[in-house]
């Protein structure tokens, strides 16, 4: 799966503010209703299922190829 770059809006649910995750998003990383997913964030929020192992190479390198998307 390559790097993309979407738009979500925060959604309320009851008392608190969400952001759904569309279908077929749940379906590339095997995610199911009640599964953790971890979010780390400071100047951005990542959010990846918990029982993902993190790749520090490949993460940067990705991460770089979104900084690209954003442009001037």
């Amino acid at each position: 799966m390559s790097p993309a770059k979407t738009e979500r809006k925060v959604i309320r649910v009851g008392g608190s503010q969400a952001v759904a995750l569309p279908p077929h998003w749940l379906c590339a990383f095997n995610l199911k209703v009640g599964d953790t997913v971890e979010v780390i964030y400071d100047s951005v929020v990542v959010i990846k299922p918990k029982k993902a192992k993190l790749d520090t190479e490949l993460f940067v390198k990705e991460f770089q190829m979104m900084a690209s998307m954003e442009g001037p």
